[in-house]
């Protein structure tokens, strides 16, 4: 046998086996779809942190906030841990619970997404600038949130929030109060 036909066989093997998953489990691949933007915007809410992190306190970080390939390859055992979890449960709704009617992989789904949105939330909330114009709803939030900031610097948040004040006094010593006005 040639290796052109080792080839031929491996590819007609593998293309099958690709269609017969891709026909058993149609139903939760727009799940996985949905997960994985999820997943993503997570990856990119957390970089949009890493910049903001990068300008309030410019001193403790690299020179310039940038998207590091080796953070966003963590992307890849979150989203294929994801994908196993859809697809389990998609499995468990067809074939253990086959007299109930109930929609565990869109249960499932939904869990990942909350979870995903959680995450994307405490990035947004975490380390807000001043003068933002969203920093009243993101303080809120902030106050029933997990802060990621000293996870940028794998320092105590306590030193942070230190550093956060002395800025705030800064800025309110800086702008005129409405009574000036």
């Amino acid at each position: 046998m040639t290796m052109e036909k080792v080839f031929e066989w491996l590819s007609l093997t593998f293309g099958g086996l690709i269609g017969w998953v891709v026909g058993r489990f149609e139903p939760a691949f727009p799940l996985m779809i949905i997960a994985t933007m999820f997943v993503l915007y997570d990856a990119w809410s957390a970089y949009e942190l890493d910049k903001r992190v990068h300008i309030m306190y410019p001193k403790r970080k690299r020179d310039k906030a940038k998207f590091m390939s080796y953070k966003f390859r963590q992307v890849i055992p979150t989203l294929s841990e994801r994908f196993v979890i859809i697809l389990l449960a998609y499995c468990v709704e067809r074939w253990v619970f086959v007299h109930i009617n109930v929609p565990i992989s869109y249960i499932v789904a939904g869990i990942v997404c909350a979870e995903q949105m959680l995450s994307i939330a405490e990035n947004k909330a975490s380390c807000r600038l001043p003068g933002d114009k969203h920093a009243r709803v993101w303080k809120l939030l902030a106050k029933v949130l997990i802060d990621k900031t000293a996870r940028h610097f794998d320092i105590d948040a306590e030193i942070l929030d230190k550093d956060l004040q002395n800025l705030e006094r800064k800025q309110q010593e800086i702008e005129p109060s409405n009574e000036d006005l």
